[in-house]
């Protein structure tokens, strides 16, 4: 069984509340300096472990696990426009800097705008703000160095196929919890309601969650 640990610099020591003090404090000027006081951490620190003490934290531990793989989403956050948005993680391939886009002759597509080049690999470069009718908002007023710093270029994957669209800018990967998602509104008829899978905050933004699968339906629908 442990020793009590004698706690003097509480009572007689530096920290204490006595009168009387330690009469060592004239010589070591202070209870960090003393043999007791270095003795007594040594000595806590060397203390046996409670048997339920592992068992607590393993099942603690345990609970967390289970509880951020099933109860909890990975969501790509981005801004386009003025509209925040988020898509799963695992859709997402690549995040990189804006790249020149090479239109396609005679194309009659409102959503596709060209092809881009991404190591070494031609893309599909498509308007999410045109399918999801969402204008520029306030990067209108934003300056040309401010844009060009914070926008990107995001390739989503689906069922195998990729697409690349730019956004205004990227705050990165957040961990959601599904118990704060929130469902859309039944009255929203807006095109981008339509895609939306639900709606959560995030740092004080509204964010809206894709669903990967309308979303890539609607681009099927556009190609062309």
């Amino acid at each position: 069984m442990d020793e009590p640990i004698k706690n003097c610099w509480s009572t007689i020591g530096v920290w204490g509340t006595e009168e009387e003090k330690c009469p060592r404090l004239e010589e070591v000027l202070h209870c960090r300096n003393c043999e007791v006081y270095s003795n007594a951490g040594r000595s806590l620190l060397s203390r046996a472990i409670p048997e339920d003490y592992q068992d607590y934290w393993t099942s603690l531990l345990a609970k967390e696990k289970i509880r951020k793989s099933h109860d909890s989403t990975s969501v790509v956050v981005f801004r386009l426009g003025d509209e925040w948005l988020g898509l799963p993680t695992i859709t997402i391939k690549e995040i990189s800097e804006i790249r020149p886009v090479h239109g396609i002759p005679n194309s009659q597509s409102l959503v596709v705008k060209g092809l881009v080049n991404v190591r070494g690999e031609l893309k599909l470069w498509v308007s999410m703000g045109r399918l999801l009718s969402v204008d520029k908002g306030g990067d209108t007023g934003t300056s040309a160095l401010r844009k060009s710093f914070l926008e990107r270029l995001v390739i989503f994957v689906k069922n195998g196929e990729q697409f690349v669209f730019p956004v205004s800018e990227v705050i990165g990967t957040h961990r959601i919890w599904k118990e704060n998602i929130r469902e859309v509104p039944a009255t929203a008829a807006n095109s981008i309601y339509s895609h939306l899978t639900g709606l959560f905050e995030l740092e004080g933004r509204h964010v809206g969650l894709l669903d990967p699968e309308l979303l890539f339906n609607s681009l099927q629908r556009n190609l062309v």
